[in-house]
């Protein structure tokens, strides 16, 4: 008999899949310098379909290319196998 997944198998997958990050703020409220965040592994095959949030919350691509795109959110950036990882935010 196969067991349902439980809230916290549910939960991490979701983070892993949405992925997870914080900014740094500094006491003025600025936003400190951006880091990369890699996208998380395992990722899709080619060809599989994977189902993204429809929040928005914009993050900047960084593809193999070192070319810069700004995606929905970071799912929808770590989709692209050719994305490597992404920062908060828009693109410059």
């Amino acid at each position: 008999m196969m067991r349902r997944p439980g809230c916290l198998q549910l939960c991490t997958t979701a983070l892993l899949v949405m992925g997870c990050s914080s900014a740094i703020r500094g006491t003025d409220g600025a936003t400190a310098a951006k880091e990369l965040i890699t996208c998380p592994e395992p990722r899709a095959k080619a060809g599989q379909s994977v189902a993204c949030p429809m929040n928005y919350l914009p993050v900047c691509a960084i593809h193999t290319d070192q070319r810069r795109s700004t995606q929905s959110n970071s799912c929808s950036a770590c989709v692209n196998l050719d994305v490597i990882g992404y920062s908060e935010g828009q693109c410059p």
